[in-house]
């Protein structure tokens, strides 16, 4: 089947209630890193910068500037960086009041150091997501939501697994729309920690990084199958320069990404893409609108420094839209 190529134009649409659940914390953006000799002097560098990150707390502020009503499930820490990222969250207009406060824990916080290249590496004290479990979680928000987004999976030993799983069933027993995203695995759970969630996700959104970990392999049809397989609904898989893969029961293609733009460096694409996409679903946008307003998210995201500060409001989105070529996509039904 021939390339295809869309072009929807997008409108303002009614907002969504979304819960976002997972990982908060700081980030601290240290840039442009040369290198890091360990000697007993001062490397200058001209940009040091701090704000809040996480991926549930990313896809909350972006669900939140796209329009949508948003509320966060998670730990705040006892320190005063609890503070700055619970006051970043309420100006960006996130409900927070459903959170627990440790009483023990630091906020979590990432160092992240980026080279000219834009290319990252993290250094992060676990803090309040150590902690985070399900009895952290309110129930009775999902009575009150339409979509509950869980981001940081690996990240939270406490919730991961069964947590997430008992979280995600009380979802779709209300007829919530579900979905999950996935870090990086610091601790050597790839292999089966998140089985039991994979019944109740109606939409998986992992990077290839990630999905070919859990997975076995590096094939993206492959990697859906595997979760299909295993009861996720619809899977989309981020393939960073080389696009994204969606697939489901009834259809499966490749997507291109949009072309030409100034990377000032990646972290929260992923985040920004998950927000875009699932905006789509909650309007019931065809999956190559979704994976449009996703790659749109995620290629704003790219061009400011920090998870979110790229993220703008559904008309910018839009307008970004409108004023690029479209995407090209590939059908992969055979």
């Amino acid at each position: 089947m021939p390339a295809l190529r869309l072009c929807t134009p997008f409108k303002e649409a009614p907002s969504m209630r979304v819960i976002c659940a997972g990982e908060m914390l700081v980030d601290i953006f240290v840039r442009p890193v040369q290198q890091i000799p360990f000697e007993n002097d001062t490397q200058i560098v001209p940009d040091i910068r701090i704000t809040s990150g996480g991926d549930a707390n990313n896809n909350a502020i972006n669900f939140a500037k796209l329009g949508h009503q948003v509320a966060y499930l998670g730990r705040l820490g006892c320190d005063e960086m609890g503070d700055y990222v619970a006051s970043l969250a309420q100006a960006a207009g996130i409900d927070i009041s459903h959170t627990v406060r440790s009483s023990t824990a630091r906020q979590t916080k990432s160092v992240i150091l980026v080279n000219p290249k834009g290319d990252r590496t993290f250094l992060q004290d676990p803090g309040t997501s150590a902690e985070f479990c399900f009895d952290d979680c309110d129930l009775s928000l999902l009575d009150w939501a339409e979509m509950l987004q869980i981001g940081g999976a690996f990240h939270l030993p406490k919730f991961d697994g069964e947590g997430s799983a008992q979280l995600l069933k009380a979802a779709k027993e209300r007829g919530v729309i579900t979905s999950m995203d996935v870090t990086s695995d610091r601790s050597g759970r790839w292999k089966g920690i998140l089985d039991p969630c994979w019944p109740y996700l109606d939409y998986f959104l992992p990077s290839i990084e990630q999905a070919s970990q859990i997975a076995g392999t590096e094939d993206p049809r492959a990697i859906a199958d595997f979760f299909l397989d295993r009861g996720v609904k619809n899977v989309a898989v981020k393939l960073g320069s080389r696009g994204s893969y969606f697939k489901n029961r009834q259809t499966a293609f490749f997507a291109g990404i949009y072309q030409g733009l100034s990377i000032v460096e990646t972290t929260g694409a992923g985040d920004a893409f998950c927000a875009g996409f699932l905006t789509g679903v909650g309007e019931n946008l065809p999956p190559e609108d979704c994976i449009t307003l996703g790659s749109a998210c995620s290629a704003l995201a790219i061009q400011a420094v920090g998870a979110t500060a790229g993220m703008g409001s559904r008309a910018t989105v839009n307008d970004f839209i409108h004023s690029h070529q479209p995407l090209d996509f590939r059908s992969d039904i055979s």
